[in-house]
């Protein structure tokens, strides 16, 4: 009998059916140790999430200590003492933001290097020269005996959490990858995050650096771009005369501000020094910024280490007679770099016969910031203050150490930094030379020997913040909160408070320079004594105000008091986000409608554009007019400077003169206005400056000035250069940010959306490289506003990503049922794959606010951590 035959297609079928089953095992095998190993990894970084429930003994604290976690992690202690809390309060944040307060302090210290390697040593070089570690001591000295109590209690909780972690090898993963184990927590640590709390809203040396080389570049006509201070910026204190709360010294109000029209030539010449004394050849030609040492690479390189220009805030607070209660209403949205984890840290205290108090705090700092307790609730905003100065100084020409001072030389004090860097046996030294005016910053970007710009910044003066976050605990009505600020020399903040007995009240808080001859807006001349500064701005007289007639009290960065006002604060207001929060408010005023806690969470969120209300007409006017001119030079055979809008940019046109200046995610005005006022900004200066310069109140000034035909120095300039007038300016701008838009959404104007751009993506400090950005950032989320809006979204204009919003809303309402709300962006815990790392960014995303945490009845469903005495 023959054998059957297997054809060729038979046998085919039959491998492949072979190939298949074996695909399918290693496939299998393939998923299941993929699965295996996502379960080891997830095992590896979740074995470091704290415990949050059970029993722990310990050997400092002296009563038992409950620890209840809310449902989005919120750590509510109950103790008897502040000792107990304290310590159980620096515990409990070490439990959940331990990498992040090691990397602050390691990032203001200057010791980065040591744990990231070189990439890091140049912020390291900047810090160790800027100097906030230096200066935590004489803080630390400042303590009275309660806060030393609070501060210490607080270090022992941290290191207690780092010893044990570590010791039970459960630290942190970011541990675990950069490979090192964090000191001991100290005071002088928690005095370091005050002061780098403060210079994260400072930095007002980086436009002093730009009007610098305004001058330079325009001579002192430049001096009319710097922003005005007046009236037009929607002052907080709308009147010094009718105001009793603030008191100015008699000698102050009779004198007149000096402005910066005088500078001095910075000629090198070894005539200089004759026999150790000053030649005639110093003398300061009061009228002309001369030649200095430095190029514009440098001051570009020195400028890119002062903190983003978007950190502000909105507060307000709204007295009964305008709300529908009767009782006042309070919110704030504190505004500053966006980051996993947050900035802000929520906390509940409740101390047995002392205080109890919820909202936020800085990781590492003890106590309540921002927030409230059962009888004031309070938040704060930027002051905009200008805290700081530079000075450009005079060096000996045979002797770099030395610096000149009015008639003689001085000895620099020459300080040795030892920076490690990982990996690296030998230590890097950075020399910082600290002169009469603070430490000569520019040796970071330029070693030249014969160059120096000092820095002073008030920051580095010793200031009672500490002791005052205690009193603010404490406080029983605004009056006893606004004696709680004395001493707070740093941030510069504008608080505002609102009490259970319906007052509500404002003051601008921090240590401000008395300035003899300038308003700060450039360098200064080191060697001059008169322009040292001339003390400080006497704590009586600085802007606040109680109950004010108008029903309530609003800033977001604005000026702080009306033009009167003696003493110089700054000039880096911003007013649009005032003008339509003041707008909201007078409204409510005037058709007489009480106002809820629901209309202060809606304000919060809200994408109103005064800024493309106020600017966006006098542009496209000028537009329709360069327009108009094309045409007619066409008509007539003329040569055209500028072809007419062609049909993308008619109906741009055309989309922009009907909008709202509500700036939706899926606006396609909010797109092309931010493209076109962002490139007219940046070719206004780039092309006469070599940088951008966004200062609003200028772009503002020049706009509303060039658009009602007066003379401004810019346009006079364009005009005399290139023979470019206002018009032409606006239609060029306006093409060139016609044709950015085409190229990122296409050739369809009414498909354009604002949030394809503009979104949001949450950055971890490890996530700036792959694999580790899609482990720990969050995101990718389309969102409208801007930096003008009261919802404020600053971004990055290159990528569109949204870098500076609200961390931290909150909204309190005292009543016969007091109501308190916040919401913390992205999530309470920095512990990564944790259930709190990103859980408040949906309702953050929506607008919504939740309950702040309650009382023990309301809580007794939740996870609890008992803190017990060593037995």
């Amino acid at each position: 009998m023959s054998s059957p035959v297997v054809t060729k297609e038979k046998r085919v079928s039959l491998l492949q059916k072979k190939w298949q089953k074996w695909l399918f095992v290693i496939f299998a095998i393939l998923l299941i140790i993929i699965v295996m190993f996502m379960g080891v990894v997830y095992w590896f970084v979740t074995s470091s999430h704290p415990e949050l429930e059970g029993e722990l003994y310990d050997d400092v604290i002296r009563e038992e200590v409950s620890v209840i976690r809310d449902g989005h992690g919120v750590p509510q202690i109950d103790a008897n003492s502040a000792h107990d809390a304290f310590y159980v309060q620096g515990y409990v944040t070490a439990q959940d933001r331990l990498f992040q307060m090691d990397m602050t302090r390691r990032l203001a210290s200057g010791e980065l290097a040591e744990v990231v390697g070189e990439d890091a040593l140049d912020s390291d070089r900047f810090f160790r020269t800027y100097g906030m570690h230096r200066e935590t001591q004489a803080l630390v000295e400042q303590f009275d005996r309660e806060t030393a109590e609070m501060v210490n209690a607080y270090a022992e909780g941290v290191t207690a959490y780092i010893e044990e972690v570590f010791a039970n090898g459960n630290d942190p993963i970011e541990f675990s990858i950069l490979g090192y184990e964090p000191e001991p927590w100290t005071p002088q640590d928690t005095a370091l995050v005050v002061k780098y709390m403060g210079y994260t809203l400072s930095g007002n040396y980086k436009d002093e650096l730009k009007h610098y080389e305004m001058v330079r570049h325009m001579g002192e006509d430049a001096l009319k771009l710097f922003p005005n201070y007046n009236e037009e910026r929607f002052p907080v204190v709308t009147s010094l005369e009718n105001n009793d709360d603030i008191n100015i010294p008699e000698e102050q109000l009779k004198q007149e501000k000096d402005v910066d029209n005088v500078h001095p030539s910075y000629e090198q010449s070894e005539k200089l020094v004759e026999n150790d004394t000053v030649d005639d050849h110093m003398e300061m030609d009061h009228r002309h910024i001369g030649e200095i040492p430095f190029s514009s690479e440098d001051f570009r390189e020195l400028r890119a280490y002062a903190p983003s220009p978007y950190n502000g805030s909105n507060n307000w607070a709204v007295s009964g007679q305008l709300t529908e209660s009767g009782f006042p209403l309070i919110a704030d949205d504190p505004h500053l770099g966006l980051a996993i984890p947050s900035v802000w840290y929520q906390t509940h205290l409740n101390i047995e016969n002392d205080f109890e108090s919820v909202g936020v705090t800085v990781p590492g700092i003890p106590g309540v910031v921002l927030g409230h307790n059962q009888h004031v609730a309070w938040g704060v905003t930027s002051l905009s203050a200008d805290q700081e100065d530079l000075f450009l100084e005079r060096v000996h020409p045979k002797d770099p150490n030395m610096y000149l001072y009015d008639d003689h030389w001085e000895r620099a004090t020459v300080i040795e930094e030892e920076i490690q860097i990982e990996e690296e046996d030998d230590p890097h030294i950075e020399r910082v030379e600290v002169t009469r005016n603070g430490p000569v910053i520019n040796k970071v970007v330029d070693d030249g020997p014969y160059q120096a710009i000092s820095l002073r910044w008030t920051g580095a003066e010793a200031g009672e913040e500490l002791n005052g976050i205690l009193r603010l605990n404490r406080s029983t009505d605004i009056y006893e909160f606004k004696e709680g600020l004395e001493g707070f020399v740093t941030p510069a903040l504008s608080w505002v408070f609102a009490d259970q007995q319906g007052n509500i009240g404002y003051r601008g808080q921090a240590l401000l320079p008395v300035r003899q001859q300038s308003t700060g807006q450039l360098p200064k001349p080191g060697w001059d004594p008169d322009y040292q500064w001339d003390g400080f701005i006497p704590s009586e007289s600085m802007p606040q105000e109680i109950n004010p007639e108008e029903g309530y009290i609003m800033t977001a960065n604005n000026q702080p008091i009306d033009e009167a006002y003696p003493f110089e604060i700054g000039r880096s207001f911003h007013p649009y986000r005032a003008k339509r929060l003041e707008n909201v408010f007078e409204a409510a005023r005037s058709k007489e409608e009480p106002m809820t806690v629901n209309d202060m969470k809606e304000m919060q969120v809200d994408f109103y554009s005064a800024k493309a209300e106020t600017l966006l007409p006098k542009l496209l006017d000028a537009l329709a007019v360069s327009d108009q001119k094309a045409v007619n030079d066409q008509h007539e055979g003329d040569e055209e400077k500028f072809d007419p809008l062609g049909e993308v940019e008619q109906e741009v046109y055309s989309l922009l003169e009907e909008w709202d200046y509500v700036e939706h995610a899926d606006s396609s005005e909010a797109l092309i206005w931010n493209l076109w006022y962002q490139t007219f900004a940046d070719a206004l200066f780039e092309d006469i400056f070599g940088f951008s310069y966004s200062n609003s109140n200028t772009i503002h000034d020049v706009i509303t000035k060039a658009s009602e035909h007066e003379e401004h120095v810019l346009f006079s300039f364009l005009e005399d250069e290139w023979h470019q007038s206002f018009p032409d300016f606006a239609r060029k701008t306006f093409s060139e940010a016609v044709d950015e838009a085409v190229e990122l959404q296409g050739e369809n104007p009414r498909s354009w959306e604002w949030g394809e751009f503009h979104s949001m993506t949450v950055e971890h400090p490890l996530g700036e490289v792959f694999p580790l950005n899609h482990i720990f950032n969050v995101g990718d989320w389309p969102l409208g506003g801007s930096a003008a809006t009261p919802g404020m979204m600053g971004y990055d204009q290159e990528s569109g990503n949204i870098t500076t919003a609200a961390g931290w809303r909150f909204v309190g309402h005292f009543s016969n049922d007091p109501e308190f709300y916040d919401i913390l962006m992205p999530g309470q815990s920095g512990q990564l794959w944790s259930p709190h790392y990103d859980d408040q960014v949906e309702p953050w995303i929506e607008g919504e606010l939740k309950p702040m945490s309650g009382s023990r009845s309301e809580r007794e469903s939740l996870k609890e951590l008992r803190f017990l005495p060593e037995r």
